[in-house]
C-alpha cells in the first residue's frame, strides 16, 4: 500500500452521554438515521462508533461516507471495503476489485472527490479502537482481533499485514470460544449473520444484510452480554 493507516486509537470514556455501537451499514444512510431517531440518540451528548464497511452495495454510499467523515460525534473503523476503496485511488489494479465488491458508485464521482474521500478515510479511520467505559474497556475492530492479547493490538505498528488481519479474516467467529486478554470484550462487524455471534468475550454484530435490521447497541448491553456469558460458563 502507498499509504499508512493508524493501527490503534484510544478513546476515553463518555462522561456525559451514551456510547452506541453499530455494525456494517453498506450505504444504508436513511436506515441509520431512522435507527438513531428510534433509539433517541442525543447528538449533543452521545457518540456513535461504526465498525467499518459503511460504503458499497447500498444506495447511498457517498452520502453516508461524507456524513461519517464530517460528523464530530461519529467514530468509524477502517473496514475491508474502505481499505480497498482507499487502495483503489492510489493503485489502479484495485479499482476492478473495488467495483466487484459493490464499489460502482465511485464511477459517478470525479477523481478529485474520489481522492479527497479516500484520503479522509486513511486519516480518520483507525484499524482498531480501545474504548474506555464505566465497566471496563472495549476493543473495536472490523473483522476480528488480530492478536490473542489486546495489549499487542494497542502496541501495533503500521504494516500491510496488520491492516489485512484487522479487516478480512473471520476464523475466530467460526472457532471455539476464546477470550481475548487485556480487554473486557472485542466487538466486530464484517460477518453477515442473522443473530449476534458471541465467542467468549468476542462479539460480532453485522446483522443488517441478512435481516434488514441493523444492530445498534449501547455499550452497556455489551458488558451485560459478557457478564451473562461468564456467569453461564
Amino acid at each position: 500500500m502507498r499509504f499508512e493507516l493508524t493501527p490503534h486509537q484510544y478513546i476515553p470514556r463518555n462522561i456525559e452521554g451514551q456510547d452506541w455501537l453499530c455494525g456494517d451499514l453498506h450505504g444504508q444512510y436513511e436506515a441509520l438515521q431512522g435507527a438513531l431517531s428510534e433509539v433517541g440518540f442525543n447528538s449533543a451528548l452521545d457518540r456513535l462508533f461504526l465498525l467499518g464497511d459503511v460504503i458499497d452495495r447500498g444506495p447511498k454510499s457517498r452520502e453516508l461516507l461524507i456524513w461519517v467523515l464530517s460528523t464530530d460525534y461519529v467514530h468509524c473503523l477502517m473496514g475491508n471495503h474502505e481499505l480497498v476503496f482507499a487502495a483503489s485511488s492510489f493503485n489502479v489494479r484495485y479499482r476492478d476489485k473495488h467495483r466487484a465488491i459493490g464499489g460502482e458508485w465511485v464511477d459517478h464521482i470525479d477523481f478529485s472527490e474520489y481522492r479527497k474521500l479516500t484520503t479522509q478515510c486513511v486519516q480518520q479511520m483507525p484499524l482498531t479502537i480501545t474504548l474506555a467505559c464505566d465497566d471496563g474497556s472495549l476493543g473495536l475492530v472490523h473483522a476480528q482481533s488480530p492478536a490473542d492479547n489486546w495489549q499487542d493490538v494497542q502496541q501495533a505498528v503500521p504494516s500491510d499485514k496488520f491492516a489485512v488481519d484487522c479487516t478480512w479474516p473471520w476464523n475466530r467467529a467460526q472457532g471455539s470460544d476464546q477470550t481475548i486478554a487485556s480487554v473486557t470484550a472485542v466487538v466486530s462487524g464484517h460477518i453477515g449473520t442473522a443473530n449476534v455471534i458471541q465467542k467468549g468475550n468476542q462479539i460480532w454484530i453485522d446483522t443488517l444484510e441478512q435481516t434488514g435490521k441493523m444492530t445498534l447497541v449501547p455499550v452497556n448491553d455489551i458488558f451485560d452480554w459478557v457478564r451473562r456469558y461468564t456467569s453461564d460458563g
